[in-house]
């Protein structure tokens, strides 16, 4: 079967862009496997690359498809010297003997290295001894490597230190939906800042939402791969160049709109914090700080606010009870008279600051088990000195 299709050119390569939003323009170029059978039915590429197997043609359909993918990558090189090639390496090829082949047809084509990324799904690779040969050979003639599928099946951290690739591409199960799924969200959180920490580019592969681009930029992630943006083409045509860079310029704006009415809400939360502030002061100023129980009306007028604390502003020590708004939960309670907040950032950055006030980013509160914000800010009562902390619910 895998002859004929070759010898019969039935096997042909489709280009799949991938974008840069912050540069504003294709990054990049995925070859991806097409093939029909003799009745013109499509045989799938997973179907394609067992049957080699089976055939133990592995080698030859491989070095077939990759020179295809050279030949159609050729014209875009030429017309941008910047743009790379992804290409996928069967595991069995990996784990096989080295062979130079493929390198010496990029030299036959005029293509630098430095041009294609070799794409690694590792964790179907067991054979390490040659992962580590196949990685240290094609890294030495400047190619460069992407694990592919990040997050998927068994993909393990620990092959990032390993491997140490210079792009990493996240999976599709990670990226559906992100954006009304906290846990995913906060599992790619920690694989881009750990990326980026290691100087590895994310990836996200399989964006078919405008809303999963949108949360996957708010996490540093800039190159997209997927419908949203372009499907596998035969042919990459002008028409299509300028609608992804229609789709880049939308995403673009809908970005900075985000980031504004974010800046906005967050502005207005801080105005909003200061005016409550002045609610709690005005009824301590009235009743003094050992009725802290006064404040239990402003909860009870605001919905969103779940808490009130006073601190020593000297060490950081509460003082009197938390007035709380809501119902304890087992992990999570309220702290009292004594507790010492010193370590926290609500305490030690509004003492310290020239304003005398601070807005914490979002975490767990301690006394709610809600994600909230704290705002804090320095008070004066009865000549002694305070920190007042609210926490507020996330918007």
């Amino acid at each position: 079967m895998i002859n004929d299709l070759i010898n019969n050119k039935q096997i042909e390569i489709y280009l799949q862009p991938i974008v840069s939003i912050k540069d504003k323009k294709i990054f990049a170029y995925e070859a991806l496997t097409r093939a029909t059978d003799r009745y013109g039915e499509a045989v799938s590429p997973l179907y394609l690359f067992e049957q080699a197997k089976k055939e133990r043609l592995s080698s030859k359909l491989d070095d077939y498809v990759r020179e295809l993918a050279l030949v159609k990558f050729q014209k875009y090189y030429n017309e941008d010297e910047s743009v790379l090639l992804f290409l996928n390496f069967e595991s069995s090829i990996i784990e096989g003997e080295l062979s130079n082949s493929f390198i010496s047809t990029v030299y036959k084509h005029n293509i630098a290295t430095k041009n294609i990324v070799i794409e690694i799904k590792e964790d179907k690779i067991k054979d390490t001894h040659a992962l580590k040969n196949f990685i240290d050979m094609y890294r030495k003639h400047g190619f460069f490597i992407a694990i592919d599928d990040f997050g998927s099946g068994y993909s393990s951290f620990d092959r990032l230190e390993f491997i140490q690739p210079e792009i990493v591409k996240v999976d599709r199960s990670l990226i559906y939906n992100i954006h009304n799924n906290f846990i995913n969200s906060e599992i790619l959180s920690a694989i881009s800042n750990m990326c980026h920490q290691i100087g590895a580019i994310v990836l996200v592969e399989g964006v078919e939402d405008r809303d999963e681009v949108l949360a996957c930029i708010q996490k540093d992630i800039d190159i997209f791969q997927g419908f949203w943006f372009a499907k596998p083409k035969d042919e990459i045509d002008h028409s299509l160049v300028i609608d992804i860079k229609k789709s880049i310029q939308y995403i673009g704006l809908k970005y900075q709109s985000n980031i504004i009415e974010l800046i906005n809400k967050k502005k207005l939360l801080l105005e909003n914090s200061q005016n409550l502030t002045q609610e709690v002061i005005s009824i301590l100023e009235l009743n003094g700080i050992e009725n802290m129980h006064k404040v239990e009306t402003i909860i009870a007028q605001n919905p969103n606010l779940q808490a009130i604390y006073i601190l020593n502003e000297t060490d950081g020590i509460q003082v009197g009870k938390t007035v709380i708004h809501a119902e304890d939960k087992y992990l999570f309670k309220p702290t009292n008279s004594g507790y010492d907040h010193s370590l926290r950032e609500y305490y030690f950055i509004a003492k310290d600051s020239v304003r005398g006030d601070y807005l914490s980013t979002k975490y767990i509160s301690k006394a709610s088990g809600s994600m909230c914000w704290t705002y804090s800010v320095k008070i004066n009562i009865a000549s002694s000195h305070y920190i007042v902390c609210l926490d507020i619910l996330d918007y």
